[in-house]
């Protein structure tokens, strides 16, 4: 990016700009949450109900692309990470609607002990997420955690047990583990 742009432009647009750049450069990698769909309700995040491969990496785990994911969804800056284009997690759409979501669908349908994933969501712009750039409801499993040892184990790239929603991320009364930019 040209330093004059950078110094001329309020941050949040340079922010934007950034990210519009990775996204870009990053081709087929999957973009914040919606698998690089933008305001439509269709492609692969939206493939409903959630198929899921046993073998593969679990949600939060780090990934590189989407054929190592249970669900085949590698995020690249999810909410979840405080978009942070340097970390890529595995995720599963939440939010998915179909014939069989209903049980597919929600975080418990993976859990190998009770309460193990959450359901978190990326908040909206009214909610004082300033850094959302879909319009599209993005709600995505996560795990849950106590500390952020929990999370540390789980993934170091997410090593912040979040208690509390923050301006990206909200969610119920177990905590999740991310990267908290707030913190």
């Amino acid at each position: 990016m040209h330093p004059e742009f950078i110094a001329s432009t309020p941050r949040s647009m340079v922010f934007s700009a950034l990210l519009v750049t990775v996204f870009t450069l990053c081709g087929g990698c999957e973009t914040a949450g919606v698998g690089g769909e933008v305001d439509t309700r269709t492609g692969p995040w939206w493939v409903c109900p959630p198929v899921k491969n046993d073998a593969l990496l679990a949600h939060g785990k780090p990934c590189t692309n989407g054929t190592e994911c249970a669900y085949g969804h590698c995020a690249v800056g999810s909410f979840l990470v405080g978009y942070d284009p340097a970390i890529k997690i595995c995720v599963k759409n939440n939010a998915c609607t179909g014939e069989g979501s209903s049980v597919t669908a929600p975080c418990s349908f993976d859990d190998t002990t009770p309460g193990e994933f959450v359901s978190a969501f990326e908040r909206s712009k009214s909610g004082g997420n300033l850094a959302r750039t879909g319009a599209e409801p993005t709600k995505i499993c996560a795990r849950s955690c106590s500390s952020d040892a929990n999370c540390v184990a789980w993934n170091p790239e997410t090593p912040d047990c979040m208690t509390s929603s923050t301006d990206y991320v909200s969610h119920g009364t177990k905590g999740v583990c991310g990267k908290n930019p707030f913190k």
